[in-house]
């Protein structure tokens, strides 16, 4: 701000000198104070431009560290929320704040702010020194200046909303780009590309008349701006006609207004497209500082570090993804420690609702959920999702190494460890014969690894975490019959002194539980083991029929 002031109110003194040089030196042929004059116009000169470009170089540099700050602190926010803001919020959207809004704030503070005022003083200074050099002729020079303040406004509102209109179409493509990228397997499978890419025509075509709507608007006022900045000057010329008859006008001063009258409008014009930066600023700021805003993070305010156990107790819980429908009905039970316990049913019976409010993925609407005789919500998030191992139907991989997405970057976690837990598995040989081993990148979401080696990258995952709590989420659901084998022969050593959960369709899969749980429409029908459901010829013995008939 210091340079800035320093900056604008030195601005008068080459016009000044400009009018000496040609009213003292070449009006008298004063060679001597020509040159000298010359000198100190160009120190003034390359003043100008060092305090220009300390003042642009730190304004950056805040402008980038403000940047900096806010992505990360809108990251860390947004890393905390609910995974219910997550199923109903595009991904797109999450992406056009931490880059193209962020980078719209920044440009206030490298373009916005300081310029304005910038311009603001150098408008001042020189108006001032115009007035008091000769005050008729200022006044003259200013007639065109209420018109073009009202060109101003207008040029400002036509702009602003131009600008709203390409960040909604830009957070439009954000949100239809990262969609069918992600789904390009269903676009291809179901020949849908002709379809999609006439979808993102249209889309692309608001984008672009949403741009051109704004640079019409600039196309109209610049002309403005030149034609009265020319009026201003033609007054300066009448006037200055007007005064030379009086012997009261010279040459210099005549050149020295007119240079005040380019400079004069020059911040003008900029200070309208600061203006608007400024604006398209507090836009993406508001769209910022909404998700920042927004109460949508779970509650830590637990302070228990460790579950020694394992057990788990479930008191009459209720919960709905949706205030207007629950998937679980007040459920009741205990899991003691160290037991495997399976629960099953048909797709939607809320088995996979339970394992998510085990790790406080939803929080229960009514009931409480128990681990070691404690609520859950006594534990820190960080504590009990530390001691909760999952291995989920949807596997998730990095575009990184096979090491790094089994350890997920855990430095506790040694090479050694990996290799050992993988040969348990049984998918150490698998691992050897790609390129690199376990240095091998999977590429993004494992793309390059099978659906099944995808899942069983994931079981060692789980089983390197060593946690008191394993919840397996349809661990074998995509894995063929050798590999399930393999998985099911390795959940033996896994889930020793663990306290179990495992989620499953394949019966044969939970024939060893101590207890199997059956759950329809989120209420619990019948509990046992598999010989106990099977003599009791309910839903159990209806689901194991239906799977083993022919055998």
């Amino acid at each position: 701000m210091a340079l800035v002031l320093l900056l604008a109110s030195i601005v008068g003194i080459r016009p000044a000198i400009t009018r000496d040089i040609l009213d003292d030196g070449v009006r008298e042929n004063n060679q001597a104070l020509i040159i000298r004059l010359s000198m100190w116009y160009i120190v003034v000169m390359i003043l100008e431009a060092l305090i220009q470009y300390v003042q642009t170089q730190l304004a950056n540099r805040v402008a980038q560290s403000v940047t900096f700050d806010l992505r990360s602190e809108l990251y860390r926010h947004v890393l905390k929320f609910k995974l219910n803001y997550y199923d109903k919020t595009p991904v797109g959207q999450f992406v056009t704040r931490l880059i193209s809004d962020i980078d719209g704030v920044a440009d206030v503070f490298s373009a916005g702010i300081l310029d304005i005022v910038r311009d603001f003083l150098k408008l001042f200074f020189i108006v001032g020194m115009m007035l008091w050099l000769d005050w008729k002729m200022t006044l003259w020079i200013l007639i065109p200046i209420p018109i073009l303040f009202y060109a101003t406004r207008i040029f400002q509102v036509a702009v602003k909303k131009s600008f709203n209109d390409v960040r909604n179409q830009v957070g439009r493509i954000n949100v239809f780009i990262q969609e069918h990228v992600s789904g390009m397997n269903i676009v291809q499978i179901f020949n849908r590309e002709k379809i999609e890419q006439d979808k993102f025509r249209k889309i692309n075509i608001e984008h672009r008349d949403a741009h051109i709507r704004g640079i019409w608007a600039y196309s109209i006022f610049f002309p403005i701006v030149e034609l009265l900045s020319a009026m201003s000057v033609a007054l300066m010329i009448w006037w200055g006609l007007h005064e030379s008859v009086d012997g009261r006008m010279t040459p210099g001063k005549l050149l020295e207004f007119s240079t005040f009258i380019t400079m004069m409008y020059r911040p003008i014009r900029q200070m309208a497209d600061n203006f608007n930066v400024l604006q398209m600023g507090v836009v993406n700021a508001e769209r910022v500082f909404k998700l920042l805003d927004t109460p949508e993070q779970q509650v830590d305010e637990g302070k228990l570090k460790k579950i020694d156990q394992g057990g788990i107790e479930f008191r009459n819980v209720s919960f709905g993804y949706t205030p207007e429908q629950d998937v679980l009905h007040d459920i009741s039970m205990e899991i003691r420690p160290g037991e495997m316990i399976a629960f099953v049913g048909a797709t939607g019976s809320g088995k996979t609702t339970l394992a998510a409010l085990i790790n406080r993925f939803y929080d229960t609407d009514r009931g409480e959920i128990l681990i070691d005789n404690q609520r859950i919500r006594e534990y820190s998030l960080e504590a009990l999702r530390g001691n909760i191992g999952l291995v989920s139907q949807d596997v998730f991989l990095l575009n990184d190494s096979i090491f790094n997405n089994i350890t997920l970057y855990d430095d506790r976690i040694s090479r050694e460890e990996v290799v050992e837990a993988s040969k348990k598995i049984g998918t150490h040989d698998f691992i050897m014969k790609l390129p690199g081993n376990y240095d091998y990148n999977v590429r993004e979401r494992g793309g390059m690894l099978s659906t099944g080696q995808r899942q069983l990258i994931s079981f060692i995952r789980a089983y390197v975490q060593n946690t008191k709590i394993l919840i397996l989420d349809e661990a074998t659901s995509s894995v063929d019959t050798q590999t399930e084998s393999l998985i099911q022969f390795a959940t033996e050593s896994i889930t020793k002194d663990r306290t179990s959960i495992v989620i499953a369709h394949r019966l044969s899969t939970v024939r060893r539980a101590n207890k199997i749980i059956v759950l329809h429409h989120g209420r619990i029908m019948e509990t046992g083991t598999h010989e106990t459901l099977l003599n009791a010829n309910g839903i159990y013995k209806r689901l194991f029929e239906l799977q083993f008939q022919d055998q």
